[in-house]
């Protein structure tokens, strides 16, 4: 072979290596079970050894548990601030021997739930950034990030927080990795003259879980890209999966803001001075809001509070989803590889992922919700 010819060919090999073969496309369209239960803002599910699941809705406040297989649900955590009661439940985490730690947001505090959904124990709040809590591993160990506001004065890149882990029989905080966080707008600190948001919308960020064997998986905004991060061993940084996006658009900047507005609890709003969420806005607050907001340009290649761990090291990435079009999840293996990409339909979202089921949020126009479950793809 000529000189020419062997630098052809080693192009060539070059090329393969750095751009990864297209993953191929499975659709789950069609659910082996829906329940008929309207709900306001699925924000957790959370499937049990019997196949049941919990539900936790953040705006009618409560945690039921469901049966798919015959549609009834139970109540089994109800709004207030009692011992058995919950604000603005948000993430069901789960723990080792069926138990689930429900994040009371609105209480501040964590709930531990037995194998039937019912409150066992509270867990004070007592390090910061612990209600954001991520999972939790068969040692018992928390996985969470501190928040750059809690971090004192600036140690960190702007925007940029710590995942740590924490052993509560032992006190001990470590650091398990930086990530970039939501991007704040420029001139957070100065007076707000006009209604805003104080992050910038559909800024790109990292997202990332935790297994039960305590592998943080990282899906990093630079680059597309999947780190697991296990024990006591090194980094392993999978290939790059980086690709044109498309611009931000006025009426998604609207529908932004509206999704702000309608999720997002303020102080004072609620029972007692307490969190709760403020009156509808008008379309003319909408826009002005709009206005008063910082938006990126561009769309980032996946949304970072949509990566979702499945069995057997996978994590299900979900892309930025577009109105009236299917949405798409890229599926990783454990080495960081994209194996395939799923495809739903319009307005759902995967929420959680069991030993055989995919469990998926459907949002009608109205804004009620209902949850589907897929059979896994294997």
């Amino acid at each position: 072979m000529t000189s020419s010819g062997i630098r052809l060919a080693s192009a060539v090999i070059a090329l393969l290596i750095a751009a990864p073969i297209a993953a191929q496309t499975v659709k789950l369209t069609s659910p082996n079970a829906t329940l008929a239960e309207d709900f306001s803002a699925i924000r957790g599910v959370r499937e049990l050894a019997d196949g049941r699941v919990l539900v936790s809705d953040y705006i009618d406040q409560r945690v039921v548990l469901v049966d798919l297989a015959r549609g009834t649900v139970i109540l089994r955590v109800t709004k207030g601030g009692g011992p058995l009661e919950a604000r603005l439940p948000t993430r069901l985490i789960p723990v080792p021997g069926d138990s689930t730690i429900l994040t009371d947001l609105g209480n501040n505090r964590l709930q531990l739930l037995d194998g039937q959904g019912r409150v066992v124990r509270t867990i004070a709040a007592e390090h910061q950034g612990v209600m954001g809590l991520h999972g939790v591993d068969a040692g018992g160990a928390l996985y969470y990030a501190v928040p750059g506001w809690a971090e004192g004065p600036a140690e960190l890149p702007n925007d940029s927080v710590r995942i740590v882990k924490w052993n509560p029989r032992t006190g001990a905080v470590d650091d398990i990795a930086v990530i970039q966080g939501e991007r704040m707008r420029s001139d957070i600190r100065e007076p707000a003259r006009t209604p805003r948001i104080p992050t910038i919308g559909y800024a790109a960020g990292d997202g990332w879980t935790v297994s039960d064997r305590g592998v943080v998986r990282i899906v990093r905004a630079g680059g597309y890209r999947v780190e697991s991060r296990a024990p006591g061993s090194a980094p392993i940084l999978g290939p790059s999966y980086a690709y044109a996006t498309r611009p931000v658009t006025a009426e998604e900047k609207l529908a932004y803001v509206r999704r702000f507005a309608e999720s997002t609890p303020t102080s004072g709003k609620g029972e007692n001075g307490g969190m709760g969420f403020s009156p509808t806005l008008s379309q003319a607050d909408i826009v002005a809001m709009a206005r008063g907001t910082q938006f990126a340009e561009r769309h980032p290649m996946f949304n970072p509070g949509d990566v979702v761990a499945a069995p057997g090291g996978q994590l299900w990435v979900g892309r930025g989803a577009e109105a009236g079009k299917p949405v798409l999840y890229d599926v990783f293996d454990d080495g960081g590889r994209r194996v395939s990409t799923v495809e739903l339909l319009p307005g759902r979202r995967v929420v959680s992922i069991g030993r055989q089921s995919v469990y998926v949020v459907a949002e009608l126009e109205s804004g009620i919700q209902h949850l589907e479950r897929h059979p896994l793809p294997r």
